[in-house]
């Protein structure tokens, strides 16, 4: 029933190679390869014995061009599954609707040409290893077999025995379907069948009784005209998008009760910290008489403090405008190359002994369409991370005009950013150290800002690293237009 691809993808996924187009079995694949081979090798063989029965001509043209429409719709279904809320399985697709009726109404031939046609077109269209594209075309050969040979032995002719025929398909189809998946995941996994076999059974009855009823309604509708059970496409696609359209939404609803329990506990880990210091400091002062050195020490921490809780309080403002839309740049003209040489200089006044930081530019670069408050915010952010960052080294701000657009770039030689997280880190909330293990705070809002503001000003902003070598921030915003 189209479930099959959903947990497959997880149990067993060997990696193909582009340059070659060979298949490489890591130790789960090696383990499934005594169950997706012959599924594969005995798909294949029913598939020949179908389609040599329907080219000995045991169907019309009619029955032929009804079997073509049953192919299409199974295929736009395998293509676009649909995600059911609350049930376990996650997308569903509806593709076993047509294959079964294609099973009941035309027989056990048509329903194996159909259901490899639709699986292993879509899997090819995907771009799917090989295994998993022979394996699922086999399930779905396999189970339309089933479902028309079940189909035949209840049907006498009358309306009841089509019904109970399209049950009996149905039935079939999706034993046989759970059953092979299990085999497969459970050979992949080294666990048990019986208990695993239970388990797929419990999470897909809901969609099964779904769609099994549909299937009934189906083959009724069909068998009365073909064009009246067309009338049935308008309620499945309306109720496919619906549960789509559903399933979108709670899954953004879930997505924001996760961001809202992170911001809490972020915030309240970012606030504990300097407030602490502050209330210490203050309390030392409040109840000591200290000599001069350490009462400037102690006031050094509060300022310090101070300003990191005010940076904390900013970016959660700054995060609240932009999403709300408030935060709308003021496009101007602006020479970037004075308004980098301030921020520089300005991060030169605080440099932790170890750091140099330089500016390289070009002679004249030229001036940009951007928010003089918002450019300057963003080399902030940057510039500063580039100091969080690094132990000792050299940081680098470059300026640079190329191809009608200046590029600012921030590198700096830290531990530098895993491939896998270099577009991770401009995600809200997102921290390269989350347990600090380098002792570096922060809400993970800072490059969320960054690319926010950047986007507005109709620029771009990425990050080149080699972890252990450092890492480059680079941002390119228009150049002015001349007047």
């Amino acid at each position: 029933m189209g479930l099959s691809q959903h947990v497959w993808s997880r149990a067993l996924a060997p990696a193909s190679s582009r340059s070659t187009q060979r298949v490489h079995l890591d130790a789960s694949s090696r383990a499934a390869f005594a169950v997706w081979v012959p599924v594969a090798l005995l798909g294949a063989a029913g598939l020949a014995l179908a389609v040599g029965w329907l080219a000995s001509g045991h169907i019309t043209w009619n029955d032929g061009a009804g079997i073509v429409l049953l192919i299409a719709a199974a295929t736009l279904a395998e293509a676009f599954p649909v995600p059911i809320e609350g049930v376990a399985v996650g997308s569903t697709s509806l593709a076993t609707i047509f294959l079964v009726a294609g099973a009941t109404i035309y027989g056990w031939a048509a329903a194996a040409v159909a259901g490899f046609l639709a699986m292993a077109l879509v899997e090819l269209g995907r771009r799917r290893p090989f295994s998993r594209v022979a394996f699922n075309s086999g399930v779905y050969v396999l189970a339309g077999i089933a479902a028309g040979g079940a189909a035949a032995g209840l049907q006498d002719g009358t309306l009841r025995g089509l019904a109970l025929g399209a049950i009996a398909a149905f039935i079939a189809f999706y034993v046989v379907d759970i059953t092979l998946l299990a085999a497969v995941v459970t050979r992949s996994r080294g666990i048990a069948f019986p208990p695993a076999l239970r388990s797929y059974l419990q999470l897909t009855f809901v969609p099964f009784a779904v769609m099994a009823s549909l299937a009934v309604i189906l083959v009724v509708l069909w068998d009365r005209s073909p064009f009246v059970a067309v009338v049935l496409v308008g309620p499945l696609v309306a109720t496919a998008l619906y549960q789509r359209w559903i399933h979108g939404a709670l899954s953004r609803l879930r997505e924001f009760d996760r961001l809202k329990d992170e911001f809490i506990t972020i915030v309240s880990h970012e606030l504990r910290t300097p407030l602490t210091s502050v209330y210490g400091a203050a309390l030392t002062l409040e109840q000591q008489t200290l000599d001069e050195e350490r009462t400037q020490a102690l006031l050094e921490i509060i300022s310090t403090e101070a300003a990191r809780l005010s940076r904390l309080l900013d970016d959660i403002l700054w995060v609240s405008r932009l999403d709300s839309g408030r935060a709308r740049p003021f496009i101007t003209r602006v020479e970037p190359l004075p308004l980098t040489a301030e921020v520089v200089d300005a991060t030169r006044t605080h440099l932790p002994h170890g750091l140099s930081l330089e500016l390289l530019h070009d002679s004249a670069p030229p001036d940009v369409a951007a928010d003089p408050d918002k450019l300057r915010q963003v080399l902030v952010n940057l510039v500063e991370n580039a100091v969080k960052y690094s132990d000792e080294g050299r940081i680098e701000v470059g300026l640079h005009g190329r191809n009608g657009k200046v590029r600012f770039s921030v590198r700096d030689e830290g531990p530098g950013i895993p491939p896998s997280q270099r577009e991770r880190v401009f995600e809200k909330f997102y921290r390269l150290d989350p347990n600090m293990t380098r002792g570096v705070g922060g809400t993970g809002l800072g490059l969320y800002i960054c690319r926010q503001l950047i986007d507005s000003m109709h620029g771009r902003i990425w990050v080149e690293s080699v972890p252990g070598e450092g890492s480059t921030f680079s941002f390119e915003l228009p150049v002015a237009r001349t007047s």
